[in-house]
């Protein structure tokens, strides 16, 4: 009686298993996601027009993370909504957009 209960078990086990494998579902992605601000974002500060480029001090690309965190505080406080991307070899991307004349989801 043991044995059969035994052989069953393991039947099912190795039933289940193959069933299992054989229903691996696809793994989801994401294909966008869009962050918006709680609330509306209020224009301040001394910007007057958008701009992009590569961050630079005195003609150095290559930044310390405390003068990027200065750049970062002051451009804030003009009132630019600043998107900063990956270091490359040419230096640090940054677009800097004027909150005065854009709204959260780009240019008005």
């Amino acid at each position: 009686m043991k044995a059969w209960r035994g052989l069953i078990l393991s039947v099912c086990f190795v039933l289940g298993s193959v069933a299992a494998s054989g229903q691996e579902l696809a793994k989801p992605t994401i294909s966008k996601i869009t962050v918006l601000p709680s609330e509306p974002i209020i224009a301040s500060g001394s910007c007057t027009a958008s701009t992009a480029g590569y961050l630079e001090i005195k003609g150095r690309t290559k930044m310390t993370k405390a003068e990027i965190g200065k750049f970062v505080d002051s451009s804030l406080r003009d009132g630019y909504v600043i998107t900063i991307y990956p270091e490359t070899k040419r230096g640090i991307f940054v677009d800097m957009v004027d909150a005065g004349i854009a709204d959260h989801l780009g240019e008005k």
